[in-house]
């Protein structure tokens, strides 16, 4: 994720250093072609802003996996066989006989 990440900034840093290319020919030749210059400069832009969403969103899944490598590296889906009964506690009910008499 780190050479990704590397990869983004020198993409990003080398748009930047093209689009500054491309003004300085622009304005030190005369002998342009029409359209160069402003084509460059969007598809420099564009590569530009590519690189830092890869580089923004390379960063959050790195965050991402920081955070969950803290935990235990299994998962316990469902308990098949316990000395323990669970089932009886994960439910959203209550039982009548401990809440007292009913209201009428």
């Amino acid at each position: 994720m780190r050479l990704i990440n590397l990869l983004c900034v020198f993409g990003s840093v080398a748009n930047v250093l093209y689009s500054i290319y491309v003004l300085f020919i622009s304005f030190l030749k005369e002998n342009v072609t029409p359209g160069w210059a402003s084509l460059s400069l969007q598809q420099s832009g564009m590569f530009f802003l590519v690189s830092i969403v890869l580089l923004i969103l390379s960063e959050y899944i790195m965050h991402m996996l920081s955070l969950f490598a803290t935990g235990p590296s299994y998962h316990i889906a469902k308990e098949l066989t316990s000395a323990r009964l669970e089932r009886r506690e994960r439910l959203n009910i209550e039982d009548p006989s401990k809440l007292g008499a009913p209201r009428g």
